[in-house]
């Protein structure tokens, strides 16, 4: 039986100010509601999802890689980062940057399917998040 991915979770001290910055992303907040059992307020971002989509695992190959840094913090392991897939980086870049999202150094990269950015986790709630265009070779 196949699994489905259902959705990412993302804990926010408010989600009004996160959502205003998901727009830079060009996600929009479907739905807002309450889940009185878990005493969250939970809104709904629809997403696309890419046929290209992968669960990621990431082991550092040296001590100075960002996953070691990660793991040196969370020696267990946990979410890392959340990626979309997207087409024409650079003009993502830009428009993240007019939005005031810290693009991190050194922007634009070289990445396992193509080519990626990173957006500070200052930026969108504490949550690192990827920009990937794949490349097909």
């Amino acid at each position: 039986m196949p699994v489905k991915l259902s959705h990412i979770a993302l804990a926010c001290p408010e989600i009004s100010k996160i959502a205003e910055k998901l727009k830079s992303l060009a996600l929009e907040v479907e739905t807002i509601h309450d889940v009185p059992t878990e005493k969250v307020k939970a809104a709904m971002v629809p997403v696309e999802v890419s046929p290209e989509f992968r669960i990621e695992l990431l082991e550092p190959t040296s001590s100075d890689s960002p996953i070691s840094k990660f793991l040196s913090k969370r020696p267990e392991g946990g979410m890392h980062h959340v990626c979309f897939e997207v087409e024409g980086l650079e003009r993502w870049k830009t428009t993240l940057e007019k939005a005031g999202l810290e693009v991190l150094p050194p922007g634009i990269r070289k990445a396992a399917r193509g080519k990626a950015l990173f957006i500070h986790p200052r930026s969108l709630g504490g949550v690192l998040v990827e920009l990937e265009e794949i490349v097909n070779p």
